[in-house]
């Protein structure tokens, strides 16, 4: 396998060391793949039915009517929030803000946001499947191992916002939406929704402003002086596991007080017939996150190392792995603008497309916090024998400049090309470089997307610009100064066959940080 793998690196055109005109781009902000965008909603999308709606607005299916095709990337779902409901639009604008800055394959993507005199609109992630609790209401409560996937899945998207520094503060049954409807046997892909009270904390410091939802609501936060951190999420996650597996509440009361009351002093009971079924590791982890005192309770990173969520993850075959491994090496070949491009694509890719990678990048990701480092990657790929080619780079993989792989990142590098490259998908990606909708990609547009933005270097300012300018003398085939659909749409071509009469100058070393290979 090892041969084979160098064999490939070796056949990727290697990078020129040094006098690379775009040698100014390094990394570009994945958080810009997600738009506040200028204009009328319904000039860009057509509303559907309602999926659901609550005290803060309605959530409505809608089509992308800016391109002919139609398939599941075309589909969203439109969250619409009358600015009379709310005390202060800029909460909303907040969520957006933090949803963008997220890359998970368990928490809900934000695409878009808009704002006219009475709304402000929401553009995010379709869910098909509906809530956790609405399954809950259908078949009562879940089978075991269905319930350690949910569980899974739930946990380390809340280990991975905790790492971000956020706490989510509301994490109950309505909150959790599986990607497609449940069927037998599969519970599928489950997403976090709403991000309303998800909030900011600096490790250590403590929250005093108490937030959430009665029932799933941790002990700490109703218990006055209120004093919380991000365990406060552990014990939720409890009590949604809890209902999960008994379909009842750990705590119920005829009133709000006495729910809270039970809450703070009541110990969790497993006394219940339906209890006598679930595994000890089960009601080991169950006990584990529902501690009173925060002090005592388990993180979500401890939690996922529990014996009864290690059982959950297997390791792709050889083969899968080696293909995996010689896809990241021709995306590590490309340069910044194809790579914007493609983790475009793949930031857009509906969960049908994904689901395959989604789970091999699951298996990687031995911890479960949400990014692969190099030691994860390294021990996972020699546990099915494959050696991986010291000409592999790990921030050649990465778009971003940090010292790990995002999600995005990763499908982005080991998507299928050939599979991902439709119409609709790419127009999905291309609209993300066409900030005004006009049709085109500017240079203005590119800058934005491209560069650092915010450098006082003239120095690197000028060097950008350049490189900016050879991303566009290479792709205009027409001569007019912007990049049109067509123009893009050969770009990623040109990304897949990489085609070598028309390599752009050297451009493939966009990414040169310090030495971190594999």
């Amino acid at each position: 396998m090892g041969a084979a793998l160098a064999a490939a690196c070796a056949r990727v055109e290697q990078p020129a060391a040094t006098g690379d005109q775009t040698e100014g781009l390094q990394a570009f902000d994945r958080a810009l793949l997600a738009q506040v965008k200028k204009g009328k909603l319904e000039d860009n999308y057509e509303m559907l039915e309602e999926l659901g709606s609550g005290s803060f607005g309605v959530v409505s299916r809608a089509r992308d009517i800016r391109t002919k095709a139609v398939s599941m990337a075309t589909y969203v779902a439109v969250k619409t929030i009358p600015k009379k409901k709310i005390s202060d639009p800029k909460t909303v604008k907040d969520e957006f803000n933090v949803l963008r800055q997220l890359d998970h394959a368990h928490i809900c993507k934000a695409y878009e946001c808009y704002e006219d005199r009475r709304h402000i609109y929401l553009v995010m992630d379709i869910c098909a499947g509906g809530t956790l609790l609405e399954s809950l209401c259908v078949q009562q409560r879940f089978p075991e191992p269905d319930a350690a996937k949910i569980m899974r899945q739930t946990l380390s998207a809340l280990s991975y916002l905790h790492q971000a520094n956020f706490i989510f503060r509301d994490l109950k049954t309505e909150n959790i939406m599986f990607a497609k409807p449940v069927q037998d046997g599969e519970v599928g892909n489950i997403k976090l929704i709403d991000f309303g009270l998800c909030c900011p904390f600096r490790p250590g410091a403590k929250i005093t402003r108490a937030a959430g939802t009665p029932y799933s609501v941790a002990p700490e936060l109703v218990t006055a002086p209120v004093q919380y951190d991000q365990r406060c999420d552990s014990w939720s996650a409890g009590v949604v596991m809890f209902i999960i597996l008994s379909g009842q509440y750990p705590f119920s009361g005829k009133t709000k007080e006495e729910l809270l009351h039970k809450i703070r002093k009541e110990p969790v009971s497993f006394k219940s017939a339906r209890w006598k079924k679930i595994t000890k590791e089960g009601k080991s982890i169950l006990v584990e996150l529902l501690r009173k005192k925060p002090e005592n309770r388990c993180s979500v990173a401890d939690a996922l190392r529990h014996e009864w969520l290690k059982v959950q993850v297997q390791l792709p075959s050889a083969e899968i792995m080696q293909g995996i491994v010689e896809t990241m090496i021709q995306f590590q070949s490309l340069n910044l603008m194809q790579k914007a491009a493609l983790t475009a694509l793949a930031w857009r890719a509906s969960d049908e497309d994904t689901q395959h990678l989604r789970q091999v990048f699951e298996c990687l990701d031995r911890d479960g916090n949400g990014h692969m480092t190099m030691g994860e990657l390294r021990g996972a790929f020699a546990e099915v024998g494959v050696t991986l080619p010291g000409g592999l780079s790990l921030c050649g993989v990465g778009t971003d400049g940090n010292d790990t792989i995002e999600y995005t990142e990763f499908l982005a590098a080991a998507l299928d090309k050939k599979k991902v490259l439709k119409e609709d998908v790419v127009w999905e990606a291309f609209k993300i470089f066409d900030a005004d909708g006009s049709g085109t990609v500017t240079k203005a547009e590119l800058c934005k997307l491209l560069s650092s933005g915010r450098t006082s270097d003239k120095t690197k300012q000028e060097k950008e610009s350049k490189a900016i300018e050879v991303f566009l003398d290479n792709y205009d085939t027409s001569g007019d100064g912007v990049v049109d659909f067509d123009e893009f749409m050969g770009m990623l071509d040109e990304s897949h066959t990489r085609t070598k009469s028309k390599q752009p100058h050297s451009t493939t070393n966009l990414v040169s940080h310090t030495i971190c290979t594999f």
